[in-house]
This record gives C-alpha cells, structure tokens and sequence, in this order.
C-alpha cells in the first residue's frame, strides 16, 4: 500500500505538470530546461579582483571576492581588502533567480548596493554590483 501510495503521488505530480508545460509553446519549455540546467553549472568557487567603494571612507579601493555556490539557493561571499569595514558584508548569501541571472542577497541587505549578480554566458561567469566602480558584468575566474 506505501509504495502505491507514492506511486499515485508522482503520477499526479507528472499530471499537474503536463498541464501546466500544456500552456507553453516548445520554445518556452526549452528555455525553462535550459535556466535550470545553467543554475546546476554554478555549483563551485569563482573568485575576482576588482575596484571598489570603500565602506570605510568612500574611496575606490581594489577588493577581492570569493565566492563559492553551495546549491541553486546558497552562496558563500569571502572578501579580501584593505580596512576591515569591507569586509562586513562576508558571509551567507541567499540566491534568488531572475530570468538567467541569480540575484545574490546577503546580511547588508538594508539596500541592494551589497548585492550581487551572477551569470552564465557562453560557458563564461560573470558578476555586477552597484558596489563595483566598473558597472559592467565583469568576468569570474572559476577555481
């Protein structure tokens, strides 16, 4: 009867989702295949140097990221820096998907300027956050 029971379960699962994919063309349901097949790749550590605000005087100062994703909703932020106000924001960081992109939000979450964002392209990492003096997606090295 257990096994029956979850075997009637999965069935009914399998049933919901055919109706839901029912409503979506073929492009669209290869595209959904293919976000969650590039949040798995993000499994692993990334790291970059690059300039940045300064939380302790507001200066540019170069500051060192390591970032390791531990599953499609966790990440681990390490930073490197002269004065040790930036490094405040280290820590757990909770991944939020938007479209391709995950959205990075840690424990300085009074306003987004510590977030960041991460994506895949073409089998190249990249990260933005408003607290990096270049705007731009800039390239992660993968270790």
């Amino acid at each position: 009867m257990y096994s029956f029971h979850v075997q009637v379960k999965i069935a009914e699962k399998e049933t919901e989702i055919r109706n839901i994919d029912s409503n979506i063309d073929d492009n669209q349901r290869i595209k959904n295949t293919e976000v969650t097949i590039n949040n798995n790749d993000w499994i692993g550590s990334y790291k970059i140097s690059t300039k940045a605000i300064s939380q302790f005087d507001n200066n540019e100062t170069n500051i060192f990221y390591s970032i390791t994703v531990e599953s499609n909703q966790k990440a681990i932020l390490s930073i490197s820096a002269e004065n040790v106000e930036d490094y405040w924001c280290e820590g757990e960081y909770r991944l939020i998907k938007e479209d391709n992109i995950l959205h990075a939000k840690g424990k300085c979450d009074q306003d987004d300027i510590d977030d960041f964002y991460l994506k895949n392209e073409n089998k190249k990492y990249f990260i933005k956050s408003k607290r990096f003096i270049n705007k731009d997606w800039q390239e992660l090295e993968k270790q």
